[in-house]
């Protein structure tokens, strides 16, 4: 094991990237529990669960957690840890590391609680954006794939952030879409310099150069089959909404969609011929209640109700930032309730901007005065 600077929030953090798999829970229950510095001077002191704190020994249940098998996960690891050689090979590809705390870091992403990453290599810049996730078969049909270049491309000219991880299929196709309009977001399941599928490696450039390339695990490391299941929950957690374009009955794609729900995040899937055996669960998913979406305006109205103070709001009025920055507070609170694109209700506007309706009616008449609103009838849009 090469020297470890355990007082630096960086080496602890890369560390622990190189001892786990990712998404595995014991570790974050141990790191919650000791902090990740304590924690991880305690695994490489190579313990045996006697040494372990008595506080965490056992399950809320007053079981015994299966550490035995947890420490020895993590011990034929600790020989070989080397961070200094995996900060040197992401330096190499220009890539930087992204820590819990760190004002890049997405929140969103704590929401896995104990499954949480420890770190994030990026390649590229992680946006703040809104972002929506696209999943869906890798044996896609040409429909699904040019739905999916369609919606992404759609979406990223609004500012939306595609999200999704790479693969051949539906992945790529929305990756691609959204290359022509605006940025997108792929998160591997190996390093991030060993990009898979290699075939693919002229669009993970580009996607670099204006997005993000995304991995919880050290820059070599190997896109391992069982790596793919624990990435897609990245993929659900950062995105803000996910819809699902293909997918067969059983499908990585689902796991995607059901951890997306299982986070609370609105999800949608769209639908295919009833003959199609590539759509059977996406139709699956509908009956069981996930939103039907057959356009990109309907994927967009997955994330309107949850807040348009994910969008850079001077960026997507045509008012210019001049207009929007003399807004007072109300006015701007009223401002972000409005969907981008379509008109909506003044009973809409308060309840999601949290005003009262006189007060939004007053309000938006001073917006349409500004410029920034325009006003139809009982519908308010922005210009």
């Amino acid at each position: 094991m090469a020297p470890l600077d355990l007082t630096s929030p960086l080496h602890v953090a890369c560390a622990w990237s190189a001892i786990i798999e990712p998404g595995d829970e014991a570790a974050g229950i141990l790191r919650q529990q000791l902090g990740d510095a304590r924690a991880l001077e305690w695994i490489l002191s190579k313990p045996t669960v006697d040494t372990l704190p008595s506080t965490i020994a056992l399950d809320e249940a007053g079981r015994p957690r299966p550490w035995t098998q947890a420490i020895n996960r993590w011990l034929p690891r600790v020989d070989t840890l080397n961070v200094e050689k995996d900060l040197e090979a992401l330096d190499r590809v220009g890539g930087h590391v992204v820590l819990p705390g760190h004002p890049e870091w997405p929140t969103e992403l704590d929401d896995l609680a104990f499954a949480a990453p420890s770190a994030l290599w990026v390649r590229g810049s992680l946006s703040a954006s809104a972002r929506i996730g696209i999943v869906g078969a890798r044996a896609s049909t040409a429909l699904g794939n040019s739905t999916a270049r369609d919606f992404a491309w759609e979406l990223a000219r609004e500012g939306i952030d595609i999200v999704s991880g790479g693969a051949f299929g539906i992945d790529a196709a929305a990756h691609r879409g959204a290359l022509t309009s605006g940025r997108t977001t792929a998160f591997m399941a190996g390093g991030v310099a060993n990009l898979y599928p290699i075939s693919h490696l002229d669009m993970f450039d580009s996607i670099i150069e204006t997005g993000a390339v995304v991995s919880e695990s050290p820059p070599h490391w190997r896109p391992a089959r069982w790596r793919f299941l624990a990435r897609n929950r990245l993929i659900a957690a950062y995105s803000h909404a996910c819809v699902v374009i293909e997918a067969a009955t059983r499908s990585g794609a689902l796991a995607t969609i059901r951890r997306a729900m299982d986070l609370n995040r609105p999800v949608g899937a769209v639908p295919g011929p009833i003959t199609s055996a590539s759509s059977r669960g996406c139709h699956e998913m509908i009956r069981n209640g996930v939103t039907l979406v057959t356009c990109a305006a309907e994927v967009r109205e997955l994330i309107d109700d949850i807040g348009e103070h994910l969008f850079d709001l001077d960026q997507q009025s045509p008012s210019g930032t001049g207009a929007l920055a003399q807004l007072t507070q109300s006015q701007r609170r009223i401002f972000d309730a409005l969907p981008v694109k379509r008109a909506t209700t003044v009973a809409k506007i308060a309840s999601i901007a949290g005003l009262g309706t006189t007060e939004v009616l007053r309000e938006t008449a001073t917006l349409a005065m500004k410029g920034v609103v325009i006003i139809e009838g009982e519908h308010i849009r922005r210009v």
